[in-house]
């Protein structure tokens, strides 16, 4: 199998698609419950911590500069406990990216088609996953570009249009939230948005163009895709207030529901929708794309793409029955996999540098 050769530019781009994925209905309310008018600052603190850990991210990348994150596990740790790694990881992504289909469904069949089964929903929505899958990284990545330049656009006109229903005075008083509830919402947004980059950037960054480059445009991707965010919460706080974002579902929807200008131009979130799931196809495709490659990786098998139809129909029928119900839902969310991404995004990688610097320095010896 060859290898696919990536720009800088498409992995930028898929850097800010993927941070924001899921990020764009479900963080505004979460943030909003624990900081009310004060989401803002977790977000700019976020924005900080999530470079630092590109730093991180890219200098592993930069010392295995011809290796993906799967030839890393083999370097590092050893050819049987690496691929056990790289195993496990492939099966984290395979739940994440049927998360992520799970959270499609759900929000169509609840906003947009009530009266369409949700397994149709799902069932359609991976079909498109597994077509982006089998033409390949490089089409996928095209695609993307395509894309981008429009969701910038759509994005750009919906904060302008949402400028007369803001009132600055629901961001007061400022600084009224305490560490504790601050540092709740920081590596909430952490886990969410940069941390989980680190296996699924992991297994392509090797594959960019320019290394260098690469790490710039990771930075670059990070910024971005942090300051849509917080335009975001900070645009629902004005709009809907610190209460009623943190009581609605999907803020970023009620915000466009909000959206009326003459009295003709209004009824757009379907805008908000389309970036959304445009955004999260991106996601669950970075999801899927990295379990074909790491099972292809365990297994020793040639192409990852012979792999698209079965693992397609597993995370067809997993997003089903993953979430259970909503309770289970928000316990998986608060309590299982903020534990889980920083150990797979801050433990892990932390891991690899030191065990990779102390088998340098003995074979030095």
């Amino acid at each position: 199998m060859g290898k696919e050769s990536i720009t800088p530019r498409q992995l930028m781009i898929i850097v800010i698609l993927y941070s924001i994925g899921t990020a764009i209905l479900v963080i505004p309310a979460s943030i909003a419950a624990d900081a009310k008018q004060d989401a803002w600052i977790p977000l700019v603190i976020s924005i900080g911590l999530g470079a630092i850990l590109t730093l991180l991210y890219t200098a592993v990348a930069k010392k295995y500069a011809v290796s993906s994150l799967f030839e890393i596990n083999d370097l590092v740790f050893g050819k049987w406990l690496g691929r056990t790694i790289t195993l496990g990881l492939t099966f984290l992504t395979l739940i994440f990216g049927a998360q992520d289909v799970f959270y499609v469904g759900h929000f169509m069949s609840n906003q947009i088609m009530p009266s369409t089964p949700i397994q149709a929903i799902n069932i359609l929505f991976m079909l498109v996953v597994m077509m982006g899958a089998k033409l390949g990284l490089v089409v996928f990545l095209r695609t993307a570009e395509i894309f981008f330049p429009w969701l910038i656009l759509l994005f750009a006109l919906f904060m302008t249009m949402n400028i007369p229903n803001m009132d600055t005075n629901n961001l007061l008083p400022i600084g009224e939230a305490t560490a504790i509830p601050i540092t709740r919402c920081v590596i909430r947004i952490l886990c969410f948005t940069y941390i989980p980059l680190f296996i699924t950037i992991g297994p392509i960054i090797n594959q960019v163009s320019n290394v260098k480059r690469a790490a710039k445009g990771y930075l670059v991707g990070v910024v971005i895709s942090g300051l849509v965010l917080l335009l975001l919460v900070v645009s629902s706080v004005l709009v809907l207030g610190p209460d009623t974002t943190a009581m609605e579902s999907f803020p970023s929807y009620a915000l466009a529901q909000r959206i009326s200008i003459g009295n003709f131009l209004q009824r757009i979130e379907v805008v908000v929708a389309f970036l959304w799931l445009v955004s999260i196809f991106f996601k669950t495709s970075m999801y899927f794309h990295t379990t074909l490659r790491g099972l292809a990786h365990t297994f020793q098998l040639r192409d990852y793409k012979s792999l698209c139809t079965p693992i397609g129909l597993i995370v067809t029928v997993l997003a089903l029955v993953v979430y259970p119900n909503g309770a289970f839902e928000q316990k998986w969310d608060n309590h299982t996999y903020i534990p889980l991404a920083i150990l797979i995004g801050i433990v892990y990688p932390l891991s690899v540098v030191l065990i990779g610097w102390m088998r340098g320095r003995l074979a030095t010896k």
